[in-house]
């Protein structure tokens, strides 16, 4: 039996559509895993976490399945008031930038979703 990462991984492969969908969001998952992390780590429910966003329930609901892209003001929000630093990174495919994954290595890497076009890192400071 394959594994989730298999089966995206064949995917990714082998459906042009499954690959525009699975880029297009990118941002959105990797956002959507620090904030279930945090909210995880903290023991806090959607609704705490909401107030302490300045948000409603469903919002943070919204983030945490990774349904919307978060605006930069939703990012910069997020990243003041948990602490959590979203580094996005917009290079040619192929491109290796080894400091920009240094340091969100050493600032507690929390996801990375990386597509033809870019790479998107979430730590958590």
């Amino acid at each position: 039996m394959k594994t989730n990462d298999e089966l995206i991984t064949e995917q990714l492969r082998t459906d042009p559509e499954f690959r525009a969908e699975w880029e297009r969001t990118a941002l959105a998952r990797a956002v959507a895993v620090a904030i279930v992390r945090y909210r995880a780590d903290h023991d806090l429910s959607q609704r705490e976490l909401a107030e302490c966003l300045g948000m409603k329930q469903p919002q943070v609901a919204r983030l945490e399945l990774g349904e919307v892209n978060p605006s930069m003001e939703t990012l910069m929000r997020v990243s003041a008031q948990l602490g959590i630093e979203f580094t996005i990174d917009v290079r040619p495919a192929g491109t290796t930038v080894r400091n920009i994954t240094k340091r969100a290595h050493a600032n507690h890497l929390v996801g990375s979703v990386r597509t033809s076009e870019a790479e998107v890192l979430v730590s958590a400071r």
